[in-house]
């Protein structure tokens, strides 16, 4: 089940991985994948993954390396 408590931390090229949880009128927890800028807080990037899991370290890189690449 998705929490606070178990939420993965990751970091790569200044961007570190900040879910937002979110309950459902039914009770279900959902995250929301943000990426936010160390830096600048307001530079931020949202993964289109699914809101049941928490993204991979490896899901997380492969994000950050295409929008990185992306804005260049």
């Amino acid at each position: 089940m998705i929490s606070w408590h178990n939420a993965p931390e990751y970091s790569r090229k200044g961007y570190i991985y900040k879910p937002d949880i979110h309950e459902d009128e039914e009770g279900i927890r959902k995250a929301s994948h943000r990426c936010v800028n160390r830096v600048d807080p307001n530079d931020e990037m949202v993964a289109p993954d699914s809101p049941y899991n928490w993204m991979t370290q490896e899901r997380f890189n492969e994000f950050v390396d295409m929008m990185v690449r992306a804005r260049s």
